[in-house]
């Protein structure tokens, strides 16, 4: 990290997420341990499309802590581009999906113009990508809202990996959460699943309760969360698995109105 960017926090129960890893795997485990991350960028606002110092941070992130699933939120396509090429060499694939567009994000080509989304990489082969609008899009507040999905096989296993960005409040984020728990939820008897990212919602909310119901939340904890956005301190972001959680930390600084949140499963 450069010296221009001043870090205002530091990681927060990281080591001990991190410690996990080197420990003996309960007797039910099956496979590594899986460490996941969820990130709202704020690549526009915050970082005004910004790409060199916004791609290498969050590509030395993941790296450094060789995690195996990464979902992103308000990141701008450049911005993406960055991020994807620095993990390519590491075994990285990565999809993207457009949201929006963002005022200061570059227009970068004609296919993608100032293109501004939500992307998921992992460390093995991505296949199956689903893109989907997300519905109740509101006239006053048009910025559309996605979900995006694709099937990870990594460490010796399949999952599908889902992430999104719902809307800030209201019946559309009623409606957007409904809508996400009535494909998931169904799944999770089938097939391994991890679902996360800037949900707008806090732990206590009735919107999560179907998630809570059939998933891991990595931090297990509805009464007492981390924090995960800081200018009004709460927990509005996520990771729901069907593995069993060991674990969450979060990782905040100046880049980002969120801070950086990882899980871990077995």
């Amino acid at each position: 990290m450069r010296s221009g960017v001043r870090i205002r926090l530091v990681v927060a129960a990281l080591a001990t997420v991190l410690s996990l890893l080197a420990g003996a795997p309960p007797a039910h485990a099956a496979g590594p341990p899986l460490l996941t991350m969820t990130y709202n960028a704020c690549g526009n606002v915050c970082r005004h499309g910004e790409v060199d110092f916004t791609a290498s941070n969050i590509a030395y992130q993941i790296r450094a802590r060789d995690v195996s699933v990464a979902m992103l939120q308000e990141l701008c396509y450049a911005q993406f581009l960055g991020v994807r090429d620095r993990l390519a060499r590491y075994g990285y694939q990565a999809v993207f999906a457009t949201g929006a567009r963002g005022g200061h994000c570059a227009d970068y080509d004609r296919a993608h113009g100032r293109a501004f989304g939500i992307a998921l990489l992992a460390r093995g082969s991505l296949s199956g990508t689903v893109a989907h609008q997300l519905i109740g899009t509101s006239p006053v507040s048009p910025e559309q809202r996605m979900v995006l999905g694709a099937s990870v096989r990594l460490n010796g296993r399949t999952l599908l990996a889902v992430t999104t960005h719902t809307s800030p409040s209201g019946p559309n984020l009623a409606a957007q959460m409904a809508a996400i728990g009535r494909w998931l939820t169904p799944l999770a008897g089938s097939r391994a699943i991890l679902f996360g990212g800037d949900l707008n919602s806090q732990p206590t909310d009735d919107d999560l309760n179907p998630f809570y119901d059939v998933f891991q939340e990595a931090n297990g904890d509805r009464t007492d969360p981390l924090t995960t956005f800081m200018p009004t301190p709460r927990k509005i972001d996520y990771l729901f698995s069907t593995a069993t959680r060991r674990g969450a930390a979060t990782l905040c600084s100046a880049y980002s109105d969120h801070c950086m949140y990882f899980g871990l499963f077995r």
